[in-house]
Order: structure tokens, then sequence, then C-alpha cells
């Protein structure tokens, strides 16, 4: 480290140290960050994980302006900085949850083989948190989505975000392919919901099992579809539906059966249900 960052640094450090005046060593700490240039901010970065906080963040937030504001023009500093920190991240558990968080941070911003690499080291390392993180910088990273890794993630975690992923972002013929397990396996109806709506149909053999495990969906999947059923089987699907405080899933019913033009089952169900009310 050259004396003239050195001496940047000295004077960082000194200021998140010294306790707080007014906020004039925030001040301070800020200003000096800000006269880094930006191969320094990015030296200072990795040279400075075994900090405190307070000096990481000053630095990051000034890194995280830069990069909103570069067009790419730091990508050689940024690629360095990676290399260095996740060197260092080795050396002990609590540097490599610094990297980690450092990483997410400015991952939008990587090279690709950067970013590949990173995908790479957060679903290999086996945590929840990594885990969190592989997901959230996949379904923000068109180059490298990948929804075959997700929907494997899906099948041994049940993680409901991976489900939402894929259902919002993978491609209406994957989603065609992985729609029974889904209905089968996945606990949230909305999911399966747009799942079966961006797929390019709802096989045949999937609407049983999804009439099963949720008649809530299959009413308003039956509606958007237009899929008829007998007024027999709307007003069973109002009873297969477990009541609760709100009664989401049998308004769900009740909005269904009315999209569906079934006058006479509303009817049905206003006199028995509305008739028992204390309100009717």
């Amino acid at each position: 480290m050259d004396d003239t960052l050195n001496a940047k640094l000295m004077r960082i450090l000194k200021c998140a140290q010294s306790p707080p005046h007014y906020g004039l060593e925030s001040s301070f700490l800020h200003a000096y960050v800000a006269c880094l240039t930006p191969d320094e901010l990015c030296d200072s970065i990795w040279r400075t994980l075994e900090s405190d906080a307070t000096v990481r963040m000053a630095l990051r937030s000034r890194l995280l302006r830069l990069l909103r504001a570069s067009d790419d023009r730091l990508a050689v500093q940024v690629s360095v900085l990676v290399d260095k920190a996740l060197a260092l991240s080795t050396a002990s558990p609590a540097l490599r949850t610094r990297v980690d968080a450092l990483l997410a941070a400015i991952y939008t911003w990587l090279p690709l083989p950067h970013r590949h690499a990173v995908l790479e080291r957060w679903i290999d390392s086996g945590t929840k948190t990594s885990a969190a993180r592989w997901l959230k910088a996949m379904a923000s990273d068109p180059s490298l989505f990948d929804a075959t890794a997700i929907f494997d993630y899906w099948l041994v975690s049940n993680s409901i975000p991976a489900a939402k992923i894929l259902a919002y972002q993978a491609e209406p013929a994957f989603l065609d392919e992985v729609l029974a397990r889904l209905v089968a396996r996945c606990s949230e109806g909305w999911i399966i919901s747009k799942a079966a709506l961006r797929a390019t149909s709802v096989p045949p053999d999937v609407w049983p099992v999804l009439r099963q495990n949720h008649p809530a969906t299959y009413a308003y999947l039956c509606a958007v579809l237009g899929r008829n059923i007998p007024e027999e089987e709307a007003i069973a699907l109002f009873q297969d539906t477990k009541s609760s405080i709100l009664d989401e899933q049998r308004r769900l019913v009740i909005w269904s059966i009315g999209q569906m033009g079934l006058f006479s089952v509303l009817d049905h169900l206003a006199d028995n249900f509305l008739g028992s009310s204390p309100t009717r």
C-alpha cells in the first residue's frame, strides 16, 4: 500500500474510532472516504474487511454511489476487489460473512464470470443465508437465470420464494413440465395460480390433484380459464374450502362462482350462509 493511501486510511480509521461529537467525526469520515480515487476505494475495501462496521459501511456506500453512476467504467477495479476479497474470505467464518455481504451489495455490477462464480459459491455453501442470496441474485440476473437449478433447490427445500420465482419468471414451456409437482407439493395457492396461468395449459391429470389440494385455487382457475363445472361441484368447492378469520379462500370461491355466472349457486350459498348470520 503506497504512502498516500496509507495516510488516507489512517485518517479514516481515526475518525471511525473517535467518539461522535455533534456528528463532526462522521462528517469527516465520509469526507475522507470521498477523497479516495476509485482504485484507492476498492483497495481500501478489501484491506479493511476486518475493521468495524462504521468503516466498512462508509467505504461500501461510496462504492455503490460510484457504481450507480459508472456505466461499467469500474469493471476492472471491481474485479480486482472481488478477487482479493474472495482470497481473504477463507481466513475465518467472520470474514466469509463480511465478504458475502459485500458481494451481495455489488453483485449487479460484477462482470459475468464473477457473477457466475459468486452464485456457485453461495449455492455450494449450504447455509440458508447464502441460499437466499443465491435466489435473489439468480432472480435478478437474466443472463444467469436457471429455472432448473431453482426447481431442484425447491424440491429439497420447499422454499416458497423459490416456488414464487418459478411461477413468475420461468418460461411457460418449463412450467408445463413442473406444474404437476408444484400443484402436488406447493402450499401456496396464489403461486400455483400464477404458474398455471403462465403455463401453456393445465394438463388434464393436474386438475383432479388441484381440486383435491387447493379447492379455492381450482375454482379460481376454472373461472379464469373458462372451465365449466356443474352447480353441485361449485357448491362442494365452497364447502370443501376451509373457513378462516378473514375467509380469503371462501371469498375467492364466491368470486369465482360469480365469474362463472352460477347465479343459482350464489343464491343457495347466500341462503344457507348469510341466512344464519346474526346481521341478516
